[in-house]
Order: structure tokens, then sequence, then C-alpha cells
């Protein structure tokens, strides 16, 4: 797209690129649930993983069928009757994000067990892999991204979208269909960790998250009731922080690693 650039004091012709916002409405059983606003791509994992994260699904298995269409994603439960306007239990609140979300009342977060061990040199090495794969976050600076690896930091899938819930909601939707055990990955993201975010991946089972940037206190409040290990403000020597005013490099490397200490191995 075309605009109008001011660099040293003098206004100039440019091209920038313009990410995409797709507005997907999600119709269960023939309601009408939610209308999302999304990147375009992985449309059947999101929802997916927006059903699952909302506790509106327990396991992929109750999902009956799925057609993703240009308008719209239609999707009908083995259980015809868990979302019908009758028995319709949900909830909605502002979150964090500024959008509407739909909760299911019998959303349930069990305590995450697991005896997986993560090395530090691992998460700093899954957040450099992140920055390098994420293209549309490097070019735009106007996405959030965020990936699932291994213990080994080996990437098992990484996300670019417009909203960092959008992120995990893909993320989570290609490991169930993939049957990927969570339990044994962790996850990285660029985005704060709020409670809608830190209950999304409780939900999962993943028992680390690292992020390059902040927590809230009811995202710890979440990661302690779980067990979930929150790491933030993740800094590898070298990378390149933005901000409002000038560009930063880390001289030395760092992570504040607010709950879940055991987990993380510091040799």
């Amino acid at each position: 797209m075309e605009c109008r650039k001011l660099a040293g004091g003098k206004f100039s012709g440019a091209e920038v690129s313009v990410v995409i916002e797709k507005e997907l409405p999600v119709l269960v059983n023939g309601e009408h649930l939610i209308t999302a606003s999304i990147a375009p791509g992985m449309e059947r994992e999101f929802v997916t993983g927006y059903l699952f994260g909302q506790g509106f699904i327990n396991a992929l298995e109750e999902l009956a069928s799925m057609e993703i269409e240009d308008k719209a994603a239609k999707v009908t439960l083995k259980d015809t009757a868990r979302l019908s306007p009758g028995n319709m239990k949900t909830n909605y609140r502002i979150v964090s994000g500024g959008g509407r979300t739909a909760y299911s009342d019998e959303t349930v977060l069990t305590e995450i067990k697991t005896r997986l061990k993560i090395g530090k040199k691992e998460i700093f090495r899954a957040m450099n892999t992140l920055f390098e794969k994420a293209d549309m976050y490097r070019e735009t600076e106007g996405v959030h991204a965020a990936g699932l690896f291994t213990a080994e930091a080996k990437p098992a899938c990484i996300v670019e979208d417009i909203g960092r819930h959008n992120t995990l909601d893909k993320l989570i939707g290609y490991g169930l269909i993939n049957n990927i055990d969570f339990g044994n990955t962790f996850l990285v993201s660029t985005g704060r960790m709020a409670s809608e975010m830190a209950t999304k991946i409780c939900r999962a089972g993943i028992p680390v998250v690292a992020t390059k940037t902040a927590v809230t206190d009811k995202g710890l409040e979440i990661g302690r009731t779980c067990g979930l290990t929150i790491i933030g403000f993740v800094r590898d020597t070298g990378t390149r922080i933005h901000t409002d005013m000038e560009v930063r490099v880390t001289a030395e490397a760092g992570m504040k690693i607010y709950t879940g200490a055991e987990r993380i191995l510091c040799e």
C-alpha cells in the first residue's frame, strides 16, 4: 500500500505492507457463537482451538463436522443439545485485547502434571527461531507470533495472527488435529500473558510458556493454580527491541521466571 513517509523532516512516497484482517463468523449447531477477526489461514485450526480453549469442547472427538466456507465456519457438535438456545450456558466479558469472548460455564482448569524439564538455552533458541520464522511480524510489526516447540527447541508449529489470542487458538487447534502431546512441549509468544492467555495454555496442558513481554497478576494466579511455568521478558544477546523512539539491542541474555522455576534447567 502507498503512504507518505516523514523522514529527515521531509515527506516522500513509500510502499508499506498492511496486515489483512478477516472476519470469520463461527456457527455452532446452527447458532451464531462469535465473529472472530483473524489473519487469513489456518481457519480450521483456529476454530478447533477456540472451541477447546473456551471450554465448548474437551476433545477433538466431540466435533461431528466442520465446514470452512468463505463467509463462515459451520460446526456441528456430536452433542447437538449442548449449545442449543435453551441450553446455552455461556457468559460474556471484555478481555484485555478488547474483544467480546464467550466462555462455557463448564470450563474446567486442572493441574498440569509432567516431568518435562526445559533448558534455558532451549528457551532462548525457541524465541530466536520464532523471530527468524515470523516473516509477517518482522515486516509489519502489526501482528503477534507464537510457536509450539519440543523440549529440544524444535518447532512443531509457528503461527502469526493479528491477535495474540488467535495465535494460541491456531497452535492448540493444530496440536489437537495432529495429536501432539502437549505435555512434552513448550510455547513461546510475543504477547502479554494475561488471564485469558494463561487459561488457554492451561486448558491444553502445555507446561511452560515464555514471552518476550510482560505478565499480569491474574495470569500469574492462574499459572500458580494450574502449575504452569510462566517466563517473561525473554531477551537473548543481540535481541532487537523496538520502542517508539529507537531500536535497542540487548547486550546480555536474560529472562524472568515468575512461576514453576523448577522446570527450567539453568546449566
